[in-house]
């Protein structure tokens, strides 16, 4: 199995919180009453996801989708693409995590605010603050939408282990 069908896996066991093999509605979490409360986001950004990849992989149509199916869908949708050639779906969710960690609304992410949201996501690991320097494509000290897009896509194509993954990991783990 290549690099991103793992990582594609990683993120399926995160999702698949009922630990049933499948991505389904089960999955759902119950959102915070605060619509605007991070956990409320993180609610938005799953749905999205599910809903997304239920209506593009679940190639029998049966509402759960499967490791393999979403394999599939992966290959199908996003490898020998580019990233402006993401699904609308992935790149809803993409923009609903940089809405996350852009807790100033600026339209760019500080390093203290990426810092704020590994830490608000409990992500303990020391390689996830230095994921922002090679997040950070032109080097200028914070974090756009096209960097977390472009992330987004190498998450789900790039055959090397070595990809930033914990920001996008970090907004579906429970």
């Amino acid at each position: 199995m290549g690099a991103y069908q793992t990582r594609a896996l990683r993120l399926f066991d995160l999702i698949d919180t009922s630990k049933n093999g499948h991505i389904d509605y089960e999955d759902l979490p119950r959102a915070a009453d605060d619509p605007g409360s991070t956990d409320a986001q993180r609610a938005r950004i799953l749905k999205t996801f599910i809903t997304g990849v239920a209506n593009a992989a679940d190639s029998n149509t049966d509402t759960r989708v499967t490791k393999m199916e979403m394999i599939s869908c992966v290959e199908r949708t996003m490898v020998g693409t580019s990233a402006s050639d993401l699904p609308g779906y992935i790149r809803e969710v993409t923009a609903g995590v940089f809405a996350l960690m852009d807790a100033d609304g600026n339209g760019r992410i500080g390093k203290s605010e990426f810092e704020k949201y590994l830490k608000a996501q409990n992500v303990t690991d020391p390689g996830a603050v230095a994921e922002f320097t090679r997040l950070d494509r032109d080097g200028d000290g914070s974090l756009t939408l096209d960097d977390l897009t472009y992330a987004t896509h190498r998450f789900f194509t790039a055959p090397e282990n070595d990809v930033p993954e914990h920001w996008l990991l970090a907004a579906v783990s429970a």
